[in-house]
């Protein structure tokens, strides 16, 4: 060996190895596969996703919509139209993640959400999948401070107006209504 090189990074592999927390074991994924399956949650997931994507697939803001943007001072412009819409489906996500039984039948209805969203709404989908904005609301979640004020606020930004308080407190009002929403669909779902 060179007298040169240090060998104080090199890492010894005991007899630990694959017993860490981070092992995938395959097959206890597999008998959580096949027991959602059989009974019947995997299908009540996917149905859940489904779903959901009628409340953000809509081409003109609904007239609730329009009449709390309205209660705010809001216009809903076509980029306004664009942010609340994947705020929705930010919502919409993060109460499948967080709300159903597991993390398998969160992927399915999330990846149920998504097949739907890119079927009916290909151009909306593909916006979706190049924005930035889930980035910014996911940091705000990771803060734990004032969630829903914190994603009022990066909604204004991504509106185009970071200091628009009307548009922050707007998207807080959103981002709290489709939790609700969201929440209520879900509990109506009885996973086994």
């Amino acid at each position: 060996m060179s007298q040169n090189r240090e060998d104080s990074d090199i890492k010894i592999v005991d007899d630990q190895f694959g017993k860490s927390e981070d092992f995938f074991d395959a097959l206890e994924f597999i008998e959580e596969t096949k027991k959602q399956r059989f009974n019947g949650n995997d299908a009540k997931a996917k149905m859940l996703g489904q779903n959901i994507v009628s409340s953000f697939s809509y081409n003109a803001a609904p007239d609730d919509l329009l009449a709390l943007a309205e209660e705010f001072g809001v216009e809903v412009t076509p980029e306004v139209l664009l942010q609340i819409k994947i705020l929705s489906v930010f919502s919409a996500e993060v109460c499948l993640n967080s709300l159903l039984p597991s993390a398998m039948l969160s992927g399915v209805a999330v990846n149920a959400l998504y097949d739907v969203l890119d079927r009916v709404s290909p151009d909306f989908y593909a916006e979706l999948y190049n924005s930035t904005a889930f980035s910014f609301y996911y940091m705000c979640l990771k803060t734990g401070v004032d969630v829903a004020g914190s994603i009022g606020r990066r909604f204004a930004m991504l509106c185009g107006d970071r200091d628009s308080r009307k548009l922050a407190f707007f998207g807080k009002r959103l981002y709290e209504l489709n939790t609700e929403v969201y929440t209520k669909a879900i509990s109506g779902v009885a996973f086994v």
